[in-house]
């Protein structure tokens, strides 16, 4: 669940790619993912989570030593597992230590790259600071970028305006999707998404919004089939996580306590179940 839910957030994978060591395998020992090396590891600091039926495991932040410094609940909302990750930084704050490579950035990178590791480490106010006295495209996008992850839509139309050339037009496309589609404007967000390419890098998210588009304007078979459509099709990321669990919950009616292997309504990625909270984009705008 939490995978395609909180991880998937662009703002949570770059804190744990900056900060932590993820590791991800099926607890179960006959799952798919298994890892016994790491399920040893696990049950050892939390016993209960070796017996033959268990609850939906939280996600562990560990040391090397198996010493469990905190626990992320399944349900948590993305806004709550980076309070988690940053409690245990601020506990540790000999983890949260720049590294040399950092060090240097911070000393003699260019506003882009100071701005880019400011977002990473999770302050966003910093690094549009930074942007916004820098005229180059790519800084114009990334500061379009964190207007929108801030829900500031008038801000993100002033920075995407600086944002000129060919090479761009994919990713301006894609970040006025999502404006659109926050101001309900369903077939302006959907014509924008649609026309980026399969050649482009953006193309998963694209799908995914195009999909959003359909769903929130009550054309939902057109929707699951936009998801399922880019889900068959394309490579995993966490736009096809979000997708899979946007297709899931979608088709699902009442809220699903438990899950078997046998169940016929598994999701287009063979999962058996999203046990946690609602994808929050399925809600209206």
């Amino acid at each position: 669940m939490l995978r395609a839910g909180p991880f998937s957030d662009e703002r949570i994978v770059r804190r744990i790619n900056r900060r932590f060591v993820p590791l991800y395998f099926d607890l179960d020992p006959g799952g798919a993912l298994r890892d016994n090396k790491a399920r040893a590891f696990v049950v050892k600091a939390k016993p209960e989570l070796g017996r033959s039926a268990v609850g939906t495991p939280p996600v562990l932040v560990m040391t090397p030593d198996g010493d469990v410094l905190g626990e992320i609940d399944n349900y948590a909302s993305e806004e709550a597992v980076l309070d988690a990750l940053g409690d245990v930084l601020a506990a540790h704050p000999g983890w949260d230590e720049p590294s040399d490579e950092e060090q240097a950035i911070s000393k003699s990178g260019s506003a882009l790259e100071r701005a880019s590791l400011r977002f990473d480490l999770g302050d966003a106010d910093g690094a549009r600071a930074l942007l916004e006295r820098e005229g180059a495209p790519e800084a114009a996008l990334l500061l379009a970028h964190l207007c929108r992850l801030a829900g500031e839509w008038d801000a993100l139309e002033q920075a995407l305006a600086r944002v000129k050339g060919a090479a761009f037009a994919d990713d301006v496309r894609v970040e006025r999707a999502w404006g659109r589609l926050a101001a309900r404007e369903f077939a302006a967000a959907e014509k924008l998404a649609d026309a980026v390419p399969r050649a482009s890098r953006r193309h998963t998210e694209a799908r995914y919004v195009s999909g959003l588009s359909r769903w929130h304007a009550g054309r939902k078979d057109d929707a699951l089939a936009t998801w399922r459509g880019v889900i068959e099709s394309c490579a995993q990321d966490p736009w096809i996580y979000r997708a899979d669990w946007a297709c899931t919950q979608a088709t699902e009616s009442g809220a699903r306590t438990g899950f078997s292997t046998a169940d016929a309504r598994a999701s287009p990625l063979g999962r058996i179940g999203y046990m946690g909270r609602r994808n929050p984009d399925l809600d209206p705008p």
